[in-house]
């Protein structure tokens, strides 16, 4: 993640985009550990998206400690801490209870496979394989799709008639394999790009259902965007934007045309804007939500929480019903009310 500019607002939208849908935009949010957290909070965060108009809730299958970004949250083991094939259902049954209380509040799980940050910091695929080698390892590649199989498949929502996730599209928007797939190595990523069309099919075969979309799971800004992933070959259908740098005009027209002609979609998966709080950090909000809203794409914002913001790190965190909150539920809103989206998200959304 790089440090965002404070940049003028505009305010004025682009004429239509060619290839338009009369479909609105939307807005949504991530979350990794949202599953973790107390009901109480669990409900405040779906309550606070559900008053901004948010349709989408990002989380993923990766492990975690207690106490996430100062949070409630309880510990939740992966789901191989105890070996690889040795699956351990916990954190997919916090998931069932996440997708159920999110869709009553009609809103949907983007739900990532696993993340790149587990991997770097050793679990039982980087200790295993490497982290290089965790995208080239037969043996690692073999033991991921089994993992994937089983998250979709062999895996059942006992709160949902005891349904594998594959036939949940009620309740799941889309996948993805991995959050930020090889982000910390950029020749590494373009190198093993396959890695991210291979796992995506591997996802694809095991989710029959088309309007569960299946997402790259983003890169490093204008990274993100590769004409790989535009190859009817690609089981990818969303191409997930992650942008830390306020530089869409750099590429973002060209990224949404490709896509439009690919028979594809785009949205911005990830972006965030620097705490403190503040007038300048309005003005930022505002101000990439404007460049965003002017191609007519979807976004989702990096990343909600529900306890006084903690300020670690690069800290994008807003709390609900927090600083900053009616910012961005007011900029939520307003993206809603676009209409002539560049894509037509509308069946994936549906409840």
């Amino acid at each position: 993640m790089l440090r965002l500019g404070t940049l003028t607002l505009s305010f004025f939208l682009l004429a239509p985009l060619k290839g338009a849908f009369a479909a609105n935009s939307f807005a949504g949010a991530s979350n990794y550990y949202a599953y973790a957290l107390p009901e109480s909070d669990r409900i405040a965060l779906l309550d606070g998206m559900q008053a901004a108009g948010m349709k989408v809730l990002r989380t993923w299958v990766s492990g975690q400690s207690a106490g996430q970004k100062g949070s409630d949250s309880v510990a939740v083991p992966d789901l191989e801490a105890n070996g690889i094939g040795n699956y351990d259902d916990t954190i997919l049954n916090l998931i069932d209870q996440l997708m159920v209380d999110a869709h009553a509040r009609g809103i949907k799980l983007l739900i990532g496979m696993y993340d790149q940050n587990s991997l770097q910091a050793g679990d039982i695929y980087g200790s295993t394989y490497g982290v290089e080698g965790f995208y080239t390892n037969a043996d690692a590649i073999n033991a991921f799709n089994q993992r994937i199989t089983h998250i979709l498949n062999i895996h059942k929502n006992s709160l949902l008639d005891d349904q594998p996730w594959s036939e949940l599209g009620g309740y799941v928007f889309g996948y993805e394999a991995q959050n930020e797939p090889m982000i910390f190595d950029q020749s590494f990523y373009l190198d093993h790009l396959s890695w991210i069309c291979n796992s995506a099919l591997q996802i694809r075969n095991n989710v029959g259902d088309t309007d569960q979309l299946i997402f790259t799971g983003g890169g490093s800004a204008a990274s993100s965007v590769q004409s790989t992933f535009f190859s009817s070959s690609c089981a990818i259908d969303v191409i997930a934007v992650h942008d830390y740098n306020d530089d869409y005009d750099s590429f973002m027209s060209s990224a949404v045309s490709q896509a439009q002609t690919a028979n594809k979609k785009l949205l911005v998966e990830e972006w965030g804007s620097l705490a403190p709080s503040g007038s300048a950090r309005t003005a930022n909000l505002e101000s990439n939500v404007q460049k965003i809203n002017n191609y007519k794409v979807p976004w989702f914002y990096w990343e909600l929480i529900t306890n006084p913001d903690p300020g670690e790190g690069q800290d994008y965190e807003i709390k609900v019903n927090g600083a900053d909150w009616d910012t961005l539920s007011g900029l939520s809103e307003s993206t809603a009310a676009i209409t002539n989206a560049a894509f037509d998200f509308s069946a994936s959304l549906a409840l």
